[in-house]
């Protein structure tokens, strides 16, 4: 086995064992359980080296349950190993090993809340991977797609927000994709604030991006739409040239399930209600039923 291997091997054992342990009901329980059978051979053996049958309890605690909970298990096998070993040798003799041994349990504890810490993080970072446009840090296409997904699935109505910037093609052949990407990424930036963190929202192309509000209805839409072209406004971007470039948009509006039977069919609705706006002119807003405003 390389030594690569060793640490992806471990953390997946670990947390296979975290996933035994289940919720907290029965992951306290087989914790409490671990304490009192590390106690009780303690007593019943009268050897000081069975207190360290509490060390992996501890570990599971960290690794599972938090600051909390490991310290909470870590200081009481702590104090009731030492309080064992004191009944059975009063001399003072034992005690600074006793302390030190509570100080490495304690230790232990706090290594494994460590520990599960790194993982949840991994973790989380791992999904921003999959799931986040690296350009504007919205979502990408495939995890829009499954937030929408779960939203029919639970029959949940929803409006779709689509907006594409105006002049995108012409701000790429003048001064190159690195200004169109500040220009997508401004338009990202004033829709996520507008809208909210909770809102779904994903670069669905090179100058589309799209939020989609559960249960609201289209007047929601409308105020975003206000308040991101006054952002924009606001938020010009900067030209190589030093001149600032305003970016302005076209919005489709389309609500899931009058507008479309599935999410697909929704997102084609605000489509073409977008390219509707776009003719109209700049910073003009579509609806599935025709209205232009």
């Amino acid at each position: 086995m390389s030594r690569r291997g060793l640490p992806s091997q471990t953390r997946g054992a670990l947390t296979r064992l975290i996933e035994l342990l289940g919720a907290a009901p029965r992951r306290n329980t087989l914790l409490v359980l671990g304490l009192v059978v590390s106690l009780a051979l303690h007593a019943l053996v009268q050897d000081p080296q069975f207190a360290w049958l509490s060390a992996p309890v501890t570990l599971l605690a960290g690794l599972a349950g938090g600051v909390r909970v490991a310290l909470t298990v870590a200081l009481v096998a702590a104090f009731g190993h030492a309080a064992i070993d004191l009944a059975n040798d009063l001399r003072l003799a034992p005690v600074p090993g006793i302390a030190l041994r509570s100080l490495v349990l304690v230790g232990v504890g706090l290594v494994g809340t460590a520990g599960a810490q790194v993982e949840r993080n991994r973790t989380s970072a791992l999904q921003r991977i999959i799931d986040e446009d690296p350009v504007t840090g919205l979502l990408n296409v495939r995890a829009f797609y499954e937030r929408l997904a779960q939203l029919r699935r639970d029959e949940e109505p929803f409006v779709i927000l689509l907006a594409d910037i105006r002049g995108m093609r012409s701000l790429n052949e003048r001064y190159g994709h690195p200004t169109g990407t500040e220009a997508m990424r401004a338009l990202a930036h004033v829709l996520r604030r507008a809208a909210g963190p909770d809102v779904p929202a994903s670069r669905l192309g090179s100058d589309e991006v799209a939020i989609a509000l559960s249960g609201e209805d289209r007047q929601r839409c409308r105020a975003i739409i206000a308040d991101v072209v006054a952002r924009l406004h606001e938020e010009q971007v900067t030209l190589p040239d030093g001149d600032r470039f305003e970016v302005h948009a076209a919005y489709g509006i389309s609500r899931f399930p009058e507008d479309g039977d599935d999410e697909v069919a929704v997102l084609r609705s605000a489509d073409r209600a977008k390219e509707r706006a776009k003719s109209a002119g700049i910073d003009r807003v579509g609806t599935a039923h025709g209205d232009i405003y």
